[in-house]
């Protein structure tokens, strides 16, 4: 009877700990508490049974909590603790987007609104809007996006 408690004990330590790495995100009262079973069936198969039947307890303890690592590792169930995107990704993905702006940079349109600075104007049949750089453009005068930053492009009357 004293060497079934501290294996129920474990097993259930164990079950626990699955539990929440498969069912339960983060390390929450289940996996703590299934931690604390197992120290507990540990100190009990040291304290109840003596030094050889605690040490084996501990080894076999090891050894099973280092085979449901791996099996839990090679089912892709840690994939959930890691962060899967990168700033590296983020940094694409504005590059991206910088690069589709971009697209307008050089190109002419027409004024739809008047540009007193801010306005819309019209390029290739898309609406776009845009800046002076402080003169007033009146409607339907002919533009040239110049620049652009983070937000908005920035337009001067064509002269071309």
């Amino acid at each position: 009877m004293e060497v079934l408690i501290p294996i129920v004990c474990i097993l259930a330590g164990l079950l626990l700990i699955t539990i929440e790495v498969y069912l339960i995100p983060g390390f929450n009262v289940i996996g703590i508490l299934g931690s604390l079973l197992i120290i507990f069936a540990i100190g009990y198969a040291y304290s109840e049974s003596g030094l050889l039947s605690g040490t084996i307890t501990l080894s076999v303890t090891l050894g099973s909590g280092i085979a449901l690592f791996l099996i839990l590792w090679r089912s892709g169930a840690w994939d959930r603790f890691i962060l899967s995107t990168t700033l590296k990704t983020e940094v694409d993905a504005a590059n991206r987007r910088r690069d589709e702006r971009a697209r307008y940079l050089g190109k002419t349109g027409v004024a739809i609104t008047p540009l007193r600075p801010t306005g819309i104007v019209e390029i290739n049949g898309e609406r776009v809007e845009v800046s002076t750089e402080g003169e007033f453009i009146a409607v339907g005068s002919s533009i040239r996006i110049v620049a652009m930053d983070r937000r908005r492009f920035f337009a001067r009357l064509d002269t071309a």
